[in-house]
């Protein structure tokens, strides 16, 4: 049955963990999109992705499905840091530090996602662009910091050819970003009020910036779950199990530790 799910075995192990992620991302683009264009609420060309999650109901259909992609993305995140972290010898101590420092980077980004899902830019803005600034620019850095882990772990743990496809994501991801935050910034000067900013038109002033800002955003945003796709051949080859220790012999007992206590082993996941 699973072989006829997912052929090629492209679900095996925790690789379906980055590609349900990557679905709920994409779903949220299109069903959101969808529903503020038919709706009339933002301009079909290039709106910013969370204007088209602003306003009833497709806020709620945005909000929904970005917090379940920011669980699975935290999820995600942890199986590569313990990838690294279990794979690599002891003696590597840099990588294990920058793993250490990349998990960090990496879980401030699904924080910023579940923001920017629940406080629309109209009504929360300081922490809507908190948000925004969390999912893009910590994922940058953790996009950079995975790419150097890579390159580190060449040729005893990967491949180089993962390693150039993440730094030219990676470089994408950054110029994205910044080309990104330098437009908004334009086109907030120079455009339009932000009680109209969901309806821009070709002639208002700003537009230029306006859309390449937007453009930008999106291309980021792809360049983001194309980043997370090279962690399916990784996670491929991965299972992860947890230990429960059990420290009584009845749940109505206080807590006490036992010389003969029962560990179990039992899968989390996989």
């Amino acid at each position: 049955m699973r072989s006829m799910m997912c052929p090629r075995g492209y679900c095996e192990g925790l690789s379906y963990l980055p590609l349900i992620m990557i679905v709920l991302t994409l779903e949220t683009f299109i069903l959101s999109y969808i529903f503020a264009v038919s709706r009339g609420d933002v301009n079909p060309y290039f709106p910013y992705i969370s204007d088209t999650g602003t306003k009833v109901p497709e806020s709620c259909v945005f909000g929904q499905f970005l917090n379940m992609a920011a669980v699975v993305a935290l999820c995600t995140l942890y199986v590569r840091y313990k990838l690294v972290q279990s794979i690599v010898q002891s003696e590597e101590e840099s990588v294990l530090k920058l793993n250490k420092v990349a998990f960090i980077f990496g879980i401030l980004s699904p924080l910023g996602l579940s923001l920017v899902a629940n406080f629309q830019e109209t009504s929360v803005e300081i922490v809507h662009v908190t948000g925004v600034t969390l999912v893009l620019g910590c994922g940058v850095v953790y996009e950079f910091l995975q790419t150097a882990i890579s390159f580190k772990m060449h040729p005893a743990y990967n491949g180089l050819r993962t390693c150039r496809i993440r730094l030219v994501i990676s470089v994408i991801s950054l110029i994205g970003y910044i080309t990104s935050l330098v437009s908004d910034i334009i086109s907030r000067r120079f455009g339009l009020p932000p009680t109209e900013r969901l309806h821009w038109k070709p002639e208002d002033e700003g537009y230029a910036a306006h859309i390449t800002s937007t453009v930008s955003e999106w291309a980021t945003a792809f360049a983001f779950l194309c980043f997370f796709l090279t962690f399916v051949a990784d996670f491929r080859k991965v299972e992860l199990n947890v230990v429960t220790k059990v420290n009584v012999r009845h749940l109505d007992e206080s807590y006490v530790t036992y010389d003969d206590d029962v560990n179990e082993e039992s899968r989390l996941i996989a």
